[in-house]
């Protein structure tokens, strides 16, 4: 019998996928898993991660966010919990985000396509490994407000396809998750909470009238937490609404991309003819090896097993012949959808249910809600959570189960391309991480942090950490004092050394408007910065905390804040401070290439007198406020 023929018969080629490529391809996703998880504990961005840590190490202590997140009262008790251990949070945040990618993957499978659990569970968890996507820019690893609305996207969706599943416990479990999913993504960006409270009315108007009551229920849930978390957070809803209103006037203050008249935009998908043509071919084969008959499918079994291979490779070897641009994580997912179309005669189309189009098009919208409201590009920022246009993919093409195919050959190829997309990406993001030195492979100083826990850094930024501490600490910089960060972009060395700053967890320094206005692909912060927004954030601080609070400087930096004018905001001069110890900022591939000097300026006026000066100084600038609108 030729071999071709072999695998036409079905049971031998159910016994081939079962012990062969189904156990690869459950290898495959493990090994993803704890590669993710292995390097945890490497690297530290003294920028956006000092945001994210000092948001989330005392999120009471600010009476604005910038940006208009409440993300840090979220992840303050896990970090608690934690006990400040940086690895093991980011451990905790990868975890949780392939259990939620599995779930919801795991959900549309069992929905879509007629496959017993083992074999679903094996083939859901490596479509879910696109989740890890979330997590292409290092920075994402320690929890954040971008992590949590993916976390909360994925928890209605989830909740909303538990709802459609048979059993009272079930659809009442559905939408109290859709509640609770709606709270965590208002927490985490109102703007992409507002645009999935519309998606899910137009889902449940449109395919199910009968769930508005479960909807409005869903609702409720939503209103309650957020009635409670107002309460807990300011006192009341008076007070959070005073929060985000405060939170809004100075992020206009940022030179960001925030307004409403920017917030619906179509952004340009960027992309190469090189790039193009690879991603049209690999939609080609990727649609080949799906649609493809039966008695051909030795051929489309063994590149399975090459990807898987390649993917592994990566992972293990960090070499990546193929190098995925994240653009491609779309353009892949809809010419494979387009492409599909056209299967005999329009067959895929014609078949469709009306929960599986309404879920295709839900899910491939869902990555630029996640976006939306941002001043990144769209496409960058919604490419994190690429794992939707997959699953689009697979509601989408869900017509096919009902043909008599083999489904796990026919998912198998998604499942294989879904890693290797993960495993090139991530790879990339360990060359590479954003505001670090490259490759993380290559750090090997081992830094006990002293709240908890220890990470892997280069040398030197482990040396520049140990400097500081080792010269603060003598000096009477003692844990809990407050400081002004003037160096505009070093809000992680106070948490390092465990003090509070002062006005926002970053006060963020001037940046040059291209490199702030996010139209590349590798962005460096999400706000320009403006010293207006720093004095005005220092406005909301207590003239008691000022008044004893310590200055971070970097003179000669690129991205520091003006010291003189800042500091008469709060009705400081420069005479008010000694120079109490100095070290170099340490370099790195990115935003950095050059040392620059910093210094930790301690107060030598008595309190009493600089709480005064401060007091003056605030009540001359809502005098000169006051006349300036007159």
């Amino acid at each position: 019998m030729p071999r071709d023929n072999r695998f036409a018969d079905g049971k031998s080629l159910s016994v081939f996928l079962d012990w062969t490529l189904l156990p690869l391809s459950a290898a495959t996703t493990g090994i993803l898993f704890a590669w993710l998880l292995y390097y945890s504990s490497y690297g530290f961005n003294l920028g956006s991660e000092g945001l994210y840590l000092n948001s989330i190490a005392n999120p009471f202590a600010y009476a604005i966010n910038i940006p208009p997140s409440l993300f840090g009262f979220v992840y303050h008790w896990p970090y608690q919990w934690a006990g400040g251990d940086i690895a093991v949070l980011r451990m905790a945040n990868v975890t949780l985000t392939m259990a939620l990618g599995w779930i919801l993957s795991f959900l549309v499978i069992r929905r879509f396509w007629t496959v017993d659990w083992p074999r679903a569970a094996v083939l859901s968890a490596g479509i879910a490994s696109l989740a890890l996507v979330n997590f292409h820019s290092t920075l994402s690893r320690t929890p954040n407000y971008n992590t949590l609305t993916f976390h909360s996207l994925l928890m209605v969706m989830i909740g909303l396809l538990l709802a459609d599943r048979p059993g009272r416990i079930r659809r009442v479990s559905g939408w109290i998750l859709v509640g609770v999913g709606g709270w965590f993504c208002f927490m985490a960006k109102p703007t992409a909470a507002a645009a999935i409270a519309l998606v899910v009315m137009l889902y449940v108007v449109v395919l199910r009238r009968k769930s508005l009551l479960p909807m409005l229920g869903a609702g409720l849930v939503a209103l309650t937490l957020l009635t409670v978390t107002a309460y807990v957070i300011d006192g009341g809803i008076t007070g959070l609404v005073t929060r985000m209103l405060n939170s809004a006037d100075v992020e206009s203050l940022l030179d960001a991309r925030h307004r409403v008249s920017l917030m619906f935009r179509i952004d340009w998908l960027e992309t190469s003819p090189a790039q193009l043509a690879f991603t049209i071919l690999t939609a080609i084969a990727l649609l080949l090896s799906i649609l493809v008959g039966s008695r051909h499918r030795l051929l489309p079994s063994l590149a399975v097993a090459a990807v898987s291979i390649v993917t592994i490779t990566i992972a293990v070897l960090g070499a990546d012949p193929i190098s995925i641009k994240l653009s491609t994580l779309f353009l892949v997912p809809a010419f494979t959808c387009v492409g599909g179309i056209f299967y005999r005669g329009g067959l895929v189309l014609r078949t469709q249910a009306p929960t599986s189009i309404a879920l295709a098009l839900t899910f491939l919208v869902l990555p630029h809600v996640s976006a939306l409201g941002s001043s990144v590009n769209y496409w960058w920022g919604g490419s994190k959570a690429a794992l939707f246009w997959m699953l689009a993919v697979i509601a989408f093409l869900s017509p096919l189960a009902q043909k008599g195919r083999c489904v796990v050959a026919t998912l198998l190829p998604l499942t294989a391309l879904a890693q290797l997309f993960t495993a090139s990406v991530i790879n990339d993001a360990t060359l590479r991480p954003r505001g670090q030195e490259n490759d993380l492979r290559a750090y090997a100083a081992v830094t006990p942090l002293a709240r908890g826990g220890t990470l892997v850094l280069s040398q030197s930024l482990s040396d520049y950490l140990a400097r500081a501490r080792a010269q603060a600490r003598p000096v009477g910089l003692e844990v809990g004092t407050s400081v002004v960060d003037l160096s505009g972009h070093s809000p992680g060395l106070l948490f390092v050394l465990e003090t509070r700053a002062l006005g926002l967890p970053w006060l963020i320094g001037p940046r040059d408007p291209v490199e702030a206005h996010f139209g590349q692909s590798r962005p460096l912060v999400p706000y320009a910065g403006s010293n207006a927004a720093a004095a005005e954030a220092l406005g909301f601080e207590n003239c008691a905390d000022l008044a004893k609070a310590w200055v971070l400087i970097e003179p000669e930096g690129p991205h520091h804040l003006d010291q003189a004018g800042v500091m008469a905001s709060f009705g400081a001069r420069q005479s008010d401070y000694a120079a109490a110890a100095a070290f170099e900022a340490p370099i790195n591939d990115g935003d950095n290439p050059d040392a620059y000097r910093q210094s930790l300026l301690k107060p030598v006026r008595p309190a009493a007198v600089a709480e005064q000066s401060c007091r003056e100084a605030r009540q001359q600038r809502r005098d000169r406020q006051k006349w300036s609108r007159w």
